[in-house]
């Protein structure tokens, strides 16, 4: 009897202990749970450089739904250039780069 009530505390035991590790295990499928700054994320979602289109005459592009061609205005930043791979925005304070593909080789 004293054998089985032995067995019994161990096995509650070692229930309530697996059970504090499981929770400390991550889940390997769940998403990123990272804080994005409002701003950050206004910033990066305003300004996305969709496609570029060759005519004839120049290149367009569209940023954000939008058809641009240089020296249109977008969000207060003028279309400086516009390549087969980037677009040049600038205003009085700053100069934002929008690149069509972003190149990263990861080793």
């Amino acid at each position: 009897m004293k054998h089985l009530l032995f067995y019994n505390v161990c096995l509650a035991a070692l229930c309530l202990g697996a059970n504090c590790f499981a929770s400390q295990l991550l889940d390997p499928t769940k998403p990123p749970t990272q804080r994005v700054i409002e701003s950050d994320l206004v910033n990066k979602t305003t300004l996305k450089l969709q496609t570029i289109i060759k005519t004839s005459t120049a290149y367009k592009a569209i940023i954000s739904g939008t058809i641009y061609q240089v020296g249109d205005t977008v969000n207060n930043l003028r279309v400086l250039t516009i390549t087969a791979k980037q677009v040049v925005l600038a205003n009085n304070d700053k100069q934002i780069k929008l690149d069509l593909y972003h190149y990263e080789i990861k080793k």
